[in-house]
């Protein structure tokens, strides 16, 4: 029981830190909410509360996240230099900060797999 509190209060926790750092983003209002809404379902999940429609409102900013920064993505792959991915973001390549959202909306997706199954039973 500790070691679930723990976990949910660390996923929570990350992703509360991937909000706070949209603040020097290009879009923090978007990418911020993302990961909010991803950040409610373990605090929730702490609380003991189930929120259904949270739950599908969260993965779908995720989607959108994930659809929006798709075409980014692929143009980051075509480029083939992937060790860009960690370097500073520039005017003239928008494809590595897009390939970075999508990579965000991935692992924020991923951390709400787990507590679909809490939020949505019974919904």
């Amino acid at each position: 029981m500790r070691f679930s509190k723990i976990s949910h209060g660390l996923v929570a926790a990350f992703l509360l830190a991937m909000a706070g750092i949209q603040l020097n983003d290009p879009d923090p209002l978007f990418w911020g909410v993302v990961y909010g809404a991803a950040a409610v379902m373990p605090i929730a999940r702490l609380a003991g509360h189930r929120l259904p429609v949270g739950w599908g409102i969260a993965a779908g900013l995720a989607v959108a996240g994930l659809a929006v920064s798709l075409p980014g993505l692929i143009d980051f792959i075509r480029f083939g230099d992937y060790a860009l991915v960690g370097g500073s973001m520039s005017g003239e390549r928008p494809h590595i900060e897009l390939a970075r959202e999508f990579l965000g909306a991935l692992i924020g997706l991923l951390c709400l797999v787990p507590y679909r199954k809490w939020h949505t039973r019974g919904a």
